[in-house]
C-alpha cells in the first residue's frame, strides 16, 4: 500500500469523522478503522492521542507502522 491509498483512505474515515480523536470513544473508533482499513494490530500503547488524535498524525502512524512490516 503506497502513501495515496493510504491518504485516500483516512479521507474516507475523516468524511464520517471530522475528529479523529478528543475523547476516548473517538480514539477507539479511531483505532478500529486503522485496524480493519490497514490489517494492523494496534496494542494498547498505540491508540493514543500523539498517534491517533488528528487525522495527519493517524496517516503518518499508519504509514511508519506500514514501514516496519
Amino acid at each position: 500500500m503506497n502513501s495515496k491509498d493510504i491518504i485516500e483512505r483516512i479521507e474516507e474515515f475523516r468524511k464520517t469523522r471530522p475528529d479523529a480523536g478528543c475523547d476516548n470513544t473517538r480514539l477507539l473508533e479511531a483505532a478500529l478503522f486503522v485496524e480493519d482499513a490497514f490489517g494492523l494490530c494496534l496494542n494498547d500503547d498505540e491508540i493514543c492521542e500523539k498517534n491517533l488524535g488528528t487525522h495527519q498524525a493517524m496517516e503518518g502512524f499508519v504509514q511508519n507502522k506500514i514501514k516496519a512490516i
